[in-house]
């Protein structure tokens, strides 16, 4: 996307371009993969508990596993 890439002229100065800094890293592992891999993983868990103990199958890896 070229709007993305091209610095802008704003009253006469020259603001750079967005750019992917080592915070936007750190905010997007805080605010979204992290609690979306917990969410996961405890449904993961869940749902393990479920097949295994009500409905008597194997659900995963865990399963494989024993």
């Amino acid at each position: 996307m070229a709007l993305f890439r091209t610095a802008a002229r704003i009253h006469g100065y020259v603001i750079p371009a967005p750019r992917f800094t080592r915070w936007a890293l750190i905010y997007f592992l805080k605010f979204v993969a992290v609690p979306m891999l917990l969410v996961l993983l405890a449904l993961d868990v869940a749902l393990y508990f479920v097949f295994r103990d009500w409905l008597g199958s194997c659900y995963g890896l865990l399963c494989f596993l024993e």
